[in-house]
């Protein structure tokens, strides 16, 4: 049952994603399919790998692993910002 809800609140969410693609968001529209893929990326994370009953060895491996994410994020940024500063 638990599964079939966040099936369904995937797929719901997966048609808003659909939706803010082709809406008029102007700059937003980046913004708001983000948010709503770590909406997504959550559910998965929380309920289907089952974060919420894991030990705390479990959950500091994924904190890790999202810490290590936004470093990689923010170099990447770095990266295309400075190219952009000097063309």
């Amino acid at each position: 049952r638990r599964a079939l809800l966040v099936w369904a609140g995937l797929i719901l969410l997966l048609g808003l994603s659909c939706l803010a693609a082709w809406a008029p968001l102007g700059g937003w529209t980046s913004a708001v399919n983000l948010g709503l893929a770590a909406t997504q990326a959550a559910l998965v994370a929380v309920l289907f790998m089952r974060l919420d009953e894991a030990g705390p060895l479990v959950r500091l491996t994924a904190a890790c692993g999202l810490f290590w994410l936004a470093i990689l994020f923010t170099l990447c940024l770095t990266d295309v910002l400075s190219r952009l500063a000097n063309a």
